[in-house]
């Protein structure tokens, strides 16, 4: 059976929740810059949290006293996504964050994102948080991983009737590499460089075979669905603020967030 035919018989409904670690699940990350290690642009995920990953994943010791995996590029099934906006300060060598309801342009507020998805070579769903460049980098609504993905959609729309759900293809991520074979840095404005997650094929490429290279198969599609379904309230949940940290003055942090500059990230709430 076809990727079209399968999805026209899941009858998807989109339900598009918006927007602590307390949910349960697991947690990868994309290891954009590391002090100790250099430029590495890998997703990573912490032993102690996942238990046992294959391939693409490689088991490291790339930090002491911890053993994780990690891999370079990697197919992600994306189910939800949350976003938060929130302001961060640091005053006497404390940091403080802050989560705000609503985002404010202008205002010193950075965006949080969340995205619940399956990723190769693991069986239980994973939470990958992003933020600042690396988030605009995987969300922002062009020239991001997920605005490339959308092109797999719009493709598979030609044959596939009703509503098509993100998670009916693999999202292929990797890190960048320039013609002389080097990992592709770009500069944050602030003196240093990180690497950013990019879509692991040319969007201007993609044709009714990607979409069947990409299908994520009639089994996994079902348990994508009923993730989808089961998640709901995840996506909608929105994290409260905690007592401040001790040796805070309030004041003054409320002061600082207040004339604090910070580049605004552009919110991302136009995808998944």
């Amino acid at each position: 059976m076809s990727f079209d035919q399968d999805i026209n018989n899941l009858n998807f409904t989109p339900d598009h929740g918006d927007v602590d670690s307390a949910d349960g699940f697991a947690r990868i990350i994309w290891l954009s810059t590391t002090k100790t290690q250099g430029v590495v642009g890998k997703f990573y995920a912490k032993q102690d949290a996942v238990g046992a990953m294959s391939a693409p994943w490689e088991a490291v010791e790339r930090f002491d006293d911890e053993a994780g995996f990690e891999t370079s590029r990697l197919r992600i099934v994306p189910i939800r996504k949350r976003s938060q906006a929130y302001t961060e300060i640091t005053v006497g060598g404390l940091r403080s964050k802050t989560w705000e309801t609503h985002y404010k342009p202008n205002a010193g507020m950075r965006i949080y994102t969340e995205l619940l998805c399956y990723v190769e070579g693991y069986d239980e769903l994973v939470v990958w948080p992003i933020k600042g460049l690396v988030g605009r980098a995987v969300t922002a609504k062009t020239g991001s991983v997920f605005s490339d993905a959308k092109a797999v959609l719009a493709e598979a729309k030609k044959t596939a009737k009703g509503a098509i759900p993100e998670f009916a293809f693999w999202v292929p991520i990797s890190c960048p590499i320039g013609p002389k074979g080097k990992v592709v840095t770009t500069s944050t404005g602030y003196g240093s460089d990180v690497v950013l997650p990019q879509y692991d094929i040319a969007s201007d490429t993609i044709t009714r075979q990607t979409c069947i290279d990409l299908y994520v198969g009639k089994a996994m599609l079902a348990k994508a669905a009923t993730a989808y379904a089961d998640s709901a309230d995840w996506a909608r949940a929105q994290r409260v603020n905690e007592v401040p940290t001790e040796g805070f003055d309030q004041g003054i942090v409320s002061n600082s967030i207040q004339h604090n500059v910070i580049k605004p990230i552009e919110d991302d709430s136009g995808m998944f």
